[in-house]
């Protein structure tokens, strides 16, 4: 008895085509099975962070995690993106619905965008896009027709549109926010000069505005390094032994970041207390601090500072700087945190709520009781001493920094 195959759909419309069946063989899929894709065997992690140990094996309480989720992936098995003259317009559709505060319709384009960046093959037909999942008869024909045609209309239609073109730009500025970019067009301003000459702006967009181009140009990798070596010396001057890691994309391996996000703890559990104050001035007198975007604040037992730096050269941009400092018995949970991605960072949430638990910046916490969206109770905090540990308790194989960009 044959085995049965999956096949693309071309192959369907080339027989409706041709009037009768084609060989199968050139449009089969190989998919792999659901266990192959998350269910790997947990070895020795390599890294170089503090938190590192070498793993053990989960829980028995908490067996290994089945089903597609992106928090048991790894990144570095994203297929090489093959549509991307689409998903770059889909996109700037994204940009476009988050402008307006159409957040649905962003929603709906966003998902769309992940299972087209992992299609093992460029879409040819429209009955292919419509199979995916996440994508419906509307999506379908938009994807048809930026494959037809390499463009979009309604795309070009916004761009065309003055007021829309206003909102995307002012949603780029630094400290602005749909409503304000909203209400700023409604008042007639379509530029930045407009914008520049209100007297209403708060201090963070005054500071958005002046660094404007500094902001969207991403740096080198090596860049954020020295950003954050430079932060790393100043604190250490301040309190010696502390831990000092540079997080965010940086941390995830990217040649290219966005900014840098640099968090700061101290083993005893007590050093760290005080200190961001102190490391903050000690920045602003080598110069190396331009702008405070937001003084240090407490959330809790931590501390964030949200600023403006520039290393010394003429030539050197401004750069976006978040310090966070953290109790140690929150340093894990809250390194995987600003490791990020969003993405993985929503899915190990998800996945937490799912288990009854609910994992933050700050602790995981089991046999926590809901009544709907209500939390009823905290519920019981479990021990986190490494990032290892929140994935052993969520029944996850470890997945390094490199693994969760998602």
């Amino acid at each position: 008895m044959h085995k049965p195959v999956i096949v693309r759909t071309t192959w369907l419309s080339e027989c409706l085509k041709l009037g009768s069946f084609l060989p199968t063989r050139p449009y089969e899929l190989m998919l792999n099975s659901e266990a192959d894709t998350v269910a790997e065997v947990p070895r020795k992690i390599q890294t170089t962070d503090a938190s590192d140990t070498q793993q053990t094996p989960c829980p028995p309480s908490q067996p290994l995690v089945s089903g597609k989720w992106i928090c048991s992936m790894s990144s570095s098995e994203k297929n090489e993106n093959l549509n991307k003259h689409i998903t770059d317009q889909l996109e700037e559709m994204v940009e476009t619905y988050q402008s307006t505060k159409d957040h649905w319709r962003a929603l709906g384009y966003e998902k769309a965008i992940k299972v087209l960046k992992n299609h093992p093959m460029k879409i040819t037909s429209w009955e292919e896009a419509k199979t995916l999942p996440n994508i419906g008869q509307r999506l379908a024909d938009k994807i048809w027709e930026i494959v037809q045609q390499g463009k979009l209309r309604k795309l070009e239609q916004f761009q065309s549109q003055e007021s829309i073109s206003a909102l995307n730009l002012f949603n780029k500025i630094w400290g602005v926010g749909p409503a304000t970019a909203e209400r700023w067009v409604q008042q007639g301003c379509r530029s930045l000069e407009d914008v520049k000459s209100r007297s209403d702006l708060t201090s963070q967009q005054e500071i958005g505005l002046k660094h404007f181009d500094d902001f969207l140009e991403k740096m080198p990798r090596s860049e954020a390094e020295e950003i954050a070596n430079v932060v790393k010396e100043a604190a250490l001057s301040v309190q010696p032994d502390l831990e000092v890691i540079p997080c965010g994309s940086f941390r995830r391996g990217r040649t290219m970041c966005g900014d840098v996000d640099v968090l700061i703890t101290h083993k005893d559990g007590k050093s760290h207390e005080n200190i961001l104050c102190k490391i903050v001035s000690q920045l602003h007198e080598i110069g190396f601090l331009t702008d405070d975007l937001a003084a240090p604040h407490e959330d809790s037992a931590q501390r964030k500072y949200m600023g403006v730096c520039k290393l010394d050269g003429d030539s050197r941009k401004h750069r976006r700087l978040d310090i966070f400092v953290v109790p140690s018995d929150e340093f894990a949970c809250a390194l995987m945190a600003y490791t990020g991605s969003a993405h993985f960072n929503r899915s190990i949430r998800l996945l937490a709520r799912k288990k009854g638990m609910t994992l933050s910046h700050h602790c995981l916490c089991a046999d926590v009781l809901r009544k709907g969206e209500k939390k009823l109770s905290q519920g019981r905090r479990l021990p986190t001493p490494t990032e290892e540990s929140i994935f052993q308790h969520l029944g996850l194989n470890y997945k390094t920094p490199a693994e969760r960009d998602h």
